[in-house]
């Protein structure tokens, strides 16, 4: 039984049958281990997430038949038999839930597209706007949810998943800081003014332990905030969230700790003989493209609206194909590839073109010997090539620099200089 008034159950059904808002559902109806049941229902985890996936319907009828069966074996005892046969009915009331209207997700997809087109229109020359796919699963607010550590962002109005603006932020000053950090010092100045006149900066950013000192060193911090007169500097940028322009797909992904008893400290060492816990939680499944947009709230007088809008949109098409956006991304989770599927560009092309700001940015040495390492390595030569095609689109100069580096790499680099090649990208 899952915990409501009266009133409310009336409404919703006693299993929240009728609720077909994936976001609601998930924050508001999940079903409880404990409270209403006459034994702890471990499963219950799992089920809550289910009922928002894709699937979820498929794969909580298959649980139900699954306990079921069991039920009926010959070696089962009454009372886990019991157990069982509760357990099934409750999986087949979940299993009942109205899904998502799929010409409103349809909708949806294609209003965020065209507030795309639409920020480019009204904000000619002040803003950028992009797509990216998503090549890995993504997580995002994996802590956040009411299921410990299976948490998801999901729109309030369609239930559809969505990457905050906070969090496209976060990643493109990550990177930008990362950048600044490795850059040559005859670099490091002009971005690190860049960055904080785009992100903007406070009194604990720019002490002794604050990031931007981290990135460029105090000297340099204080350079740049009496540049800008200000010990405190509102970022130019405003980054807004990123929503799906395609159809997006939830599954459900799991973690399995082997050894739980020895992950909470209850043994010295982590033996075979414990039993793995598995936690589930949702995921956007790869394939789904979200729309980016960056636009500027004001124009400092040291920078054109050309320099500040690609200098951000590098470093968020960077920190995408290198780093990933969301949880897990050392796992192989959050990374993305520029552009959009073939259909959505196709339907895009039928809008009006907006033009993109002139190349003003130069992509730093550090980043350009980021790109060499990831060719020279043939595992990760395909998740480099987005970001490579964006930094030649950035600056033009990026060709030849690169062509020269991987002439200086001998046979090796001539194998990546031939592998870009077929890949459509000629640096001659």
């Amino acid at each position: 039984m899952i915990p409501m008034a009266p009133d409310v159950r009336a409404l919703v059904g006693e299993h929240a049958e009728f609720v077909d808002n994936r976001s609601l559902l998930y924050e508001k109806f999940s079903l409880p281990k404990v409270w209403g049941q006459p034994r702890k229902l471990d499963e219950a985890g799992r089920w809550s997430v289910l009922r928002i996936v894709t699937r979820g319907n498929e794969l909580l009828n298959g649980d139900a038949a699954n306990l079921e069966r069991r039920a009926r074996g010959k070696n089962v005892q009454p009372p886990n038999a019991e157990r069982m046969q509760r357990e099934a009915q409750i999986a087949k009331k979940l299993a009942n839930i109205t899904r998502p209207d799929a010409a409103l997700v349809k909708v949806a997809n294609e209003n965020a597209h065209r507030l795309l087109v639409d920020l480019q229109r009204a904000h000619s020359g002040r803003g950028v706007t992009f797509d990216a796919t998503l090549g890995g699963r993504l997580l995002v607010n994996l802590a956040g949810g009411v299921i410990e550590n299976a948490g998801i962002c999901l729109d309030r109005c369609f239930g559809l998943p969505f990457l905050p603006g906070s969090a496209v932020k976060g990643i493109a000053r990550s990177q930008a800081l990362w950048e600044i950090k490795e850059a040559p010092d005859a670099e490091k100045q002009t971005s690190l003014q860049i960055a904080m006149t785009i992100f903007g900066y406070g009194k604990t950013d720019t002490g002794d332990k604050g990031d931007w000192t981290w990135a460029a060193g105090r000297d340099a911090v204080q350079a740049v905030t009496g540049a800008l007169h200000a010990e405190e500097f509102k970022g130019c940028a405003c980054f807004l969230p990123a929503y799906p322009t395609t159809v997006p797909t939830l599954v459900v992904d799991m973690v399995n700790p082997h050894y739980p008893e020895y992950y909470r400290g209850n043994r010295d060492k982590a033996t075979d003989d414990e039993n793995p816990i598995p936690n589930y939680f949702p995921a956007v499944e790869a394939g789904c493209a979200f729309g980016f947009a960056v636009l500027l709230n004001r124009v400092p007088t040291d920078f054109t609206a050309e320099i500040l809008l690609n200098a951000a949109r590098g470093w968020i098409e960077r920190a995408l194909t290198q780093k990933g956006a969301g949880a897990k991304t050392a796992a192989g989770y959050g990374w993305f590839t520029l552009g959009a599927p073939a259909a959505v560009a196709a339907s895009s092309s039928a809008a009006p073109a907006t033009s993109r700001p002139p190349a003003a940015i130069l992509v730093n040495d550090a980043t350009l010997k980021n790109h060499v390492t990831a060719l020279l390595n043939p595992g990760s030569r395909e998740g480099s090539l987005g970001s490579i095609k964006a930094d030649l689109s950035h600056d033009p100069s990026v060709a030849l620099r690169l062509a020269e580096a991987l002439a200086k790499q001998g046979k090796e680099g001539k194998k990546a200089f031939e592998w870009l090649k077929s890949k459509g990208v000629d640096l001659t």
